[in-house]
């Protein structure tokens, strides 16, 4: 019996670099084609997690072309599952996207069988695919209503069958672990609408239960301003399991393009802050020309906005003048009603110099702002909470590269004085931007003191995780990872029923997904217990 060498590829993950190839292994052929140099190609998602609900993709895989050559079953073993029954039905779907699965769009359904008790699925291809050197088959599946939250799918390709030869694995062949949980849904790709790129999303969830996430509609690049960047917002009305078509809150140019936005919402009203023109440290803010602020709003569930006004004076008045951007993502109205964003504004006319945290703020409902005291000394994106006792806590993104503690600074008379930065040694990531959310609303007694974070937990951009205190940040006992590939810039909500929606970057190839993902406290928990003394 011949052998050939399973060639597998590897996962990209954060600012270029890769996970480890997956090992490459040699496995046997049951009967082989007449060309020995035949390979077998297959990537697994950058994803750890899937939802429930349908098309929830597992692995994808290419064939060598033969002239005429089709592909006539797959079989998919699903040994070390969890529970089998947790997964309905396995599909094959054949694409021309060899970086992606989108659910919306998924391609071709060229195979699909039930799941029941045994571990082996068949997919027999009815009529028989001619294969393509520019085809992905896509191994996806449905996932239960009723599956275990926490619970794992395992899949392997067990054998494969062509018009020119039948392939066999080794059961050791490479394995695709996913963690289930309550939902998952795709809500940008790059490509779709025109657009090279998203980027920087945020989610708020209104009153009456829709969702309006937001997005950089970054047309041409992947870079910050300046550039030819709108920003727009999707809506749900089913809890993030779909999404609407994008509606444009500000359209940019090449000359003036906007980004960088941030939310808040009182249930009713949607709130949002962003910068627009030039760059804040390429073809750079200065003092005559400085990046613009602005802010707009929405009263009918981010269907219409207002035109955008520049509150540029009102944040910079004499104390700054080299420009600064709010921190991206979500921002708090406290329970005085006072609109809160936190923003970074450069204090040096230097490239990369110090910029300070300051809080922008409103009373009247974003008609004036002003600025506190500063915050932190060369601060930069930041995320601020309200806790229990109506003082104010703000999660500082570190400016070092490399694996380094998130710091924190406390206010206890609304932003007038700030305690000393400290570290928080449980919350160790890269220098990027989080989510940090209270989990039950100011007033509260129930869970009163839950806070939640999402940071990538490396010293680069990747394992995207979420961690969740119960003594309003002193400590950080519990964390679980989002995704174990490249993830970065992430935002949180949360659901009535006490659930946690995730809005995050993940997959930077070519260019990033942006995911919406359901879980629970307990799935937190149950992450990593704290060790008992």
């Amino acid at each position: 019996m011949k052998t050939f060498l399973l060639a597998s590829a590897c996962l990209l993950v954060a600012s270029g670099t890769s996970l480890p190839a997956v090992a490459s292994s040699t496995v046997a052929l049951a009967s082989v084609s007449p060309d020995s140099s035949a390979r077998y190609q297959e990537h697994g998602t950058n994803a750890s997690l899937i939802g429930r609900g349908f098309d929830q993709a597992l692995f994808t895989f290419t064939l060598p072309v033969a002239v005429g050559s089709t592909l006539e079953s797959v079989t998919i073993d699903l040994s070390g599952t969890s529970r089998i029954k947790d997964v309905r039905q396995l599909k094959l779907y054949r694409t021309k996207n060899k970086d992606r699965f989108d659910h919306r769009t998924p391609g071709q359904l060229v195979a699909s069988a039930p799941v029941k008790r045994a571990s082996r699925v068949k997919l027999d291809l009815s009529p028989r695919t001619t294969i393509s050197s520019d085809d992905a088959f896509w191994v996806v599946c449905d996932v239960a209503p009723s599956a275990q939250e926490g619970g794992e799918v395992v899949s392997r390709l067990s054998a494969l069958k062509t018009s020119s030869y039948e392939l066999s694995m080794l059961p050791d062949a490479k394995e695709h672990r996913h963690g289930i949980v309550l939902q998952r849904s795709l809500v940008w790709a790059p490509g779709e609408g025109g657009s090279l790129h998203y980027r920087i999303p945020g989610v708020v969830r209104l009153s009456d239960g829709t969702l309006v996430a937001s997005i950089d509609r970054r047309k041409k690049n992947v870079n910050d301003l300046p550039g030819d960047i709108d920003v727009e917002i999707k809506r749900s009305i089913d809890d993030g399991k779909t999404w609407s078509a994008p509606i444009t809150v500000a359209r940019g140019t090449s000359e003036h393009g906007y980004g960088d936005a941030a939310m808040a919402t009182d249930g009713r009203t949607i709130y949002m802050v962003m910068v627009g023109g030039a760059g804040l440290w390429h073809y750079p803010s200065h003092a005559t020309h400085p990046i613009q602020m602005y802010f707009t709003k929405s009263t009918d569930g981010g269907r219409t906005w207002e035109p955008v006004t520049n509150i540029t004076k009102s944040i910079y008045r004499d104390r700054f003048e080299y420009g600064g951007f709010f921190a991206s993502g979500n921002g708090i109205i406290t329970s005085t009603g006072r609109i809160i964003f936190v923003a970074a504004i450069r204090t040096e006319e230097a490239w990369g110099g110090c910029a300070d945290n300051v809080l922008a703020y409103s009373d009247d409902q974003g008609k004036t702002w002003q600025i506190s005291e500063t915050a932190r000394v060369n601060g930069d994106e930041s995320k601020i909470v309200e806790l229990s006792d109506g003082s104010l806590l703000v999660s500082c993104r570190n400016r070092a590269g490399g694996l380094n503690a998130r710091t924190y600074v406390h206010s206890g008379d609304g932003g007038k004085t700030w305690s000393e930065p400290k570290q928080w040694n449980e919350l160790m990531g890269n220098a990027c931007n989080g989510g940090f959310a209270r989990y039950a609303p100011v007033g509260s007694k129930k869970n009163a003191n839950l806070l939640l974070h999402t940071l990538p937990a490396s010293a680069t951009r990747d394992h995207l995780k979420i961690f969740l205190s119960e003594d309003e940040g002193k400590t950080w006992p519990y964390s679980r990872e989002i995704c174990r590939g490249e993830s970065v810039y992430s935002e949180l909500m949360i659901f009535p029923d006490g659930t946690i929606g995730i809005i995050s970057e993940e997959d930077d190839n070519p260019g990033f997904d942006i995911y919406f993902t359901r879980v629970s406290l307990d799935w937190i928990r149950k992450g990593n217990a704290p060790r008992k003394k």
